[in-house]
């Protein structure tokens, strides 16, 4: 059985509930008439974005209320709906609220308690910097870890589904005192969202980002894990100064990479097996992970690299199994042809082969 879609999440009943609950707040609003216009002939096809913004849209213009007393409805309703169904409430803002950045922010970051405003915040940062830094600040510094980490993730220069804010690609720096403060945050959440800030950074500015985490590196466990999950990025580049700071130094290693067989079938497993000699005298840290070019649509190899393990080694011969399942996912496609597997220890890629990946008909 196939996993739901998330657009599923925003159907019919949804969409009932929300409207019988506005009613229920704001009574001249028609919940029927809502449902009707909402859920026209073309709603079954909608991905997940459009049909939020759909409800959305017609939200506010059924409310038929200025926007500050649409607010007024929207806030006590939205504690109503978590999660991804309560994206709708943010997004009406990020519509409709550009134009009073004052009491946007504050509406988002009630809404943010129950959902996300990560995304409907980005334009106010990108059209009032000088409003929106001072509030993620302050944000930052919250009691509650649902602000904290929108002062982070609605700030983060790449965020995925979200608009880009080219000014901090190319200089992070204003957010840098944000980050500071989260830096040994008590939530996993919060933290989760400063590392994924910082791996932002990497991608765009790897010079600043690495400083910083020298910098941080070795202060708490907390910050320690987040310097580790932000530099995922340039270790799995191989990037000589990320590996450094984790001690991972070049090492004279012999390897051998065995295939049970140089052909694979599409939706079968590639078996294969990694045999690592090392000298004697070395015990140090091992980080070991193997990368496939993937045969593309376009004919040009597509190079990703998966992490195997990581670990203190100090015996001679390590003897290591593994396999690879060729079935199709959302975000990687396989195509039939000529691919190889590499094995890489320390940054280094130490041997390779080649196999060939059969059509499954």
């Amino acid at each position: 059985m196939s996993a739901p879609l998330l657009k599923d999440l925003i159907d019919v009943a949804f969409v009932q509930r929300l409207g019988d609950a506005c009613q229920q707040l704001q009574p001249t609003f028609d919940s029927t008439g809502f449902v009707t216009t909402v859920v026209d002939e073309n709603y079954p096809a909608l991905e997940l974005k459009a049909r939020i913004r759909r409800v959305a849209t017609i939200l506010f213009q059924q409310l038929a209320l200025p926007f500050a007393e649409a607010c007024d409805v929207l806030k006590p309703l939205s504690s109503q709906f978590g999660g991804i169904q309560g994206f709708v409430f943010p997004d009406v803002v990020e519509q409709f609220g550009l134009e009073q950045p004052l009491i946007a922010l504050a509406v988002l970051g009630h809404f943010t308690q129950f959902s996300t405003s990560e995304f409907a915040i980005r334009p106010f940062i990108i059209r009032y910097p000088e409003l929106t830094l001072p509030q993620l600040a302050l944000w930052a510094q919250s009691d509650n870890h649902h602000l904290r980490r929108l002062a982070s993730e609605g700030s983060r220069p790449r965020l995925p589904w979200g608009q880009a804010l080219p000014q901090f690609k190319k200089d992070p720096s204003p957010l840098l005192p944000i980050l500071e403060q989260l830096k040994q945050d008590p939530s996993d959440y919060v933290r989760r969202s400063v590392a994924n800030h910082l791996n932002d950074i990497s991608k765009d500015q790897p010079e600043l980002m690495l400083e910083l985490c020298q910098r941080w590196f070795g202060q708490h466990p907390d910050t320690d894990w987040i310097v580790k999950h932000a530099l995922r990025g340039l270790l799995k580049q191989r990037h000589p100064q990320a590996l450094q700071l984790f001690g991972y130094q070049p090492v004279a290693v012999q390897a051998q990479l065995q295939l049970a067989s140089n052909r694979v079938a599409m939706g079968e497993r590639l078996v294969f097996e990694a045999v690592l000699r090392q000298p004697a005298e070395h015990t140090g840290k091992l980080r070991l992970e193997y990368a496939i070019d993937f045969a593309s649509k376009t004919g040009k190899a597509r190079h990703k690299v998966f992490q195997w393990l990581e670990r203190i080694v100090s015996e001679p011969e390590l003897t290591l199994q593994r396999s690879y399942l060729f079935k199709d996912l959302t975000t990687r496609k396989h195509y039939a042809g000529e691919h190889r597997l590499y094995l890489i220890v320390n940054g280094q890629i130490v041997t390779s082969q080649s196999f060939l990946l059969e059509s499954d008909g």
